[in-house]
């Protein structure tokens, strides 16, 4: 094996520490890239007459609740999706589009009520947590 020169060494280490810092901040921007949509939209917005404590709680809930409000969010935006393509289509057919408008009221109204549920507990774990007061 050849001996490196004390440059090549270094520049060596440098790329090393480089890919590694590289692979650190991707995988940790695919992460909150991940979470934050959800969190980003659900969360803060709709949550702005409510205690700290509330939406703490709410925040919490969502998380732990990813999956099923991302598998919620994306049921939505299929059903959105198929109510542009059968309204685009020529000619137009009123029953698909009427079916595919179905679908987003359903899928709307399930993610309406997971929401709903998860306000709903947050709210009691606030009273869960309050202190009676004299």
């Amino acid at each position: 094996m050849r001996n490196l020169s004390p440059a090549r060494l270094i520049l060596a280490v440098l790329l090393g520490l480089s890919l590694a810092g590289n692979f650190f901040l991707l995988g940790y921007v695919l992460k909150v890239q991940r979470d934050e949509p959800v969190r980003s939209m659900l969360a803060d917005r709709p949550l702005g007459g409510y205690s700290e404590d509330v939406r703490r709680e709410f925040r919490r809930l969502l998380k732990e609740n990813r999956v099923e409000t991302a598998r919620a969010l994306r049921a939505l935006r299929e059903a959105r999706r198929d109510l542009s393509a059968s309204a685009g289509a020529t000619p137009v057919r009123e029953d698909e589009v009427r079916e595919a408008m179905a679908r987003v009221r359903r899928a709307t109204d399930e993610l309406q009520r997971l929401m709903q549920d998860l306000l709903l507990e947050a709210l009691r774990a606030k009273d869960r947590n309050a202190t009676p007061r004299s």
